[in-house]
């Protein structure tokens, strides 16, 4: 088994655990802040008496657009990553050049030039999520790689992933419960401003837990990129699960996008009370992480991860009754409902990180080569994929049903949408088997 030269088995410090983890930090700031807040900024809901800068079916196309072309970039940054040889090692060049480039471009997608909806806009807003996007991805891909590097044993990969997964949710925490009073207050200019510069410095950071040389001992693979994506997408474990987290992983997307309008339309509240909401979500994904760790050492990670989408399911159903019980506060009604959703949403991105290390393994058993960053640029394209029909979602959701305070039955039935992604990602999940170590998967896979 080729393993990376400066792989460190169980002995990995705290300290470089969290830096290592701090892009996540960063990530998901940035994230919960443009999936939130940009649909509600630039497509208002009618009769808010905010200004609307694109129509809602034009923004939601834009942001389908880039999406896609961040997923269709993920692998080929992965193999170029996996294929780098430099004085830096194979991941660091590519966060170092990326990280400036993501922090500028999230400031200024907030600052439209026309303040009306205009043609010009909708160019602006394309043009700053093309390298948005494209700057996402130089840096997500090759710090996820970094993962399956750090150790190659299950214990400590689901110990930094969990790891990760809290200061992931502390950074979607400031974001959330944050984002709603600043852009009440100071505008969302000066919001994504404050808040960016926070993300900057940690993602700088996080080049201070990747070892300065963490490169695999193979050579450059000399297949090349097609005939990699090949072996890679014909693998039916491997399509088994990408299928599951596309349908699985947009729900978080969606119900960040949904928080908004809910809290406008249902509730009757104000943006900043859309911030207490993702507050509680988020802090309850980052509380319920040491209930995922214990889960993933104890049980497999398939059974984990089955019971896990069925729990998300059955709390975005209960979603779509928040506000229809007459003696309970609507407020009230959602900070009790949104927990039986949340609580899961925390083991699920820390088991799919788990997962895919587990995916890399195998693929080493049957090929013999370490493709850290291509299989996790596969992770890339089928989550943003599913990202990318979010925003459609949406668009196509509140145009059926309305969006209104006078008809906001759209807000609703997105829950349900959400349900239905959670069940259709189960049934794509049965076929997966592989085991959490390469000697559980060779047992399995006869290899």
């Amino acid at each position: 088994m080729n393993l990376p030269e400066n792989s460190q088995p169980s002995n990995l410090s705290i300290g470089k655990i969290i830096l290592y983890n701090l892009a996540g930090f960063s990530f998901n700031l940035y994230d919960t802040i443009l999936y939130a807040w940009l649909p509600y900024f630039y497509a208002p809901p009618e009769g808010s008496g905010l200004t609307r800068y694109i129509p809602l079916t034009i923004f939601a196309t834009i942001l389908a657009g880039g999406r896609i072309l961040d997923a269709v970039s993920d692998p080929l940054i992965g193999y170029l990553s996996d294929n780098t040889r430099s004085r830096w090692g194979r991941r660091k060049p590519y966060i170092f050049i990326s990280t400036p480039i993501l922090f500028i471009s999230f400031i200024f997608v907030w600052a439209p030039p026309v303040k009306a909806v205009s043609t010009v806009n909708v160019i602006f807003l394309a043009t700053v999520l093309f390298f948005y996007y494209w700057a996402y991805t130089g840096v997500l891909i090759p710090w996820f790689a970094v993962l399956p590097e750090m150790s190659p044993e299950n214990k400590e990969r689901v110990k930094i992933a969990t790891i990760g997964v809290a200061i992931g949710v502390l950074g979607a925490l400031i974001g959330g419960g944050l984002s709603g009073a600043l852009f009440e207050t100071v505008g969302p200019f000066m919001m994504a401003l404050i808040l960016g510069t926070v993300a900057f410095i940690a993602g700088e950071l996080t080049l201070l837990g990747i070892d300065k040389k963490q490169v695999s001992i193979q050579e450059v693979d000399p297949d090349g990129f097609f005939k990699a994506l090949k072996q890679v997408f014909t693998d039916r474990q491997v399509i088994s699960f990408s299928v599951m987290i596309m349908f699985v992983q947009l729900t978080y997307q969606l119900m960040l996008m949904n928080v908004p309008y809910l809290t406008k339309l249902i509730l009757r509240g104000k943006e900043a009370d859309a911030s207490i909401i993702m507050g509680e979500v988020i802090l309850l994904m980052a509380f319920s992480a040491p209930l995922w760790f214990w889960l993933l050492k104890k049980f497999s990670k398939k059974t984990v991860f089955r019971w896990i989408i069925a729990s998300m399911a059955f709390g975005f159903t209960l979603s779509f009754f928040i506000g229809a019980i007459d003696f309970i506060p609507p407020m009230t009604q959602a900070m009790l409902i949104f927990p039986v959703a949340a609580i899961p949403v925390g083991g699920m991105f820390a088991g799919s990180l788990g997962i895919i290390a587990d995916i890399t393994d195998y693929d080493e058993l049957k090929f013999g080569k370490r493709r850290e960053a291509i299989y996790y640029g596969i992770y890339g394209i089928v989550r943003k994929t599913g990202w990318a029909m979010c925003s459609l979602i949406l668009a196509g959701i509140f145009q059926v049903f309305g969006y209104s305070p006078e008809n906001p039955l759209g807000v609703r039935v997105l829950w349900l949408v959400c349900a239905l992604s959670c069940l259709i990602g189960l049934v794509a999940f049965i076929p997966y088997k592989l085991g959490d170590s390469q000697e559980e998967t060779k047992a399995i896979m006869n290899l």
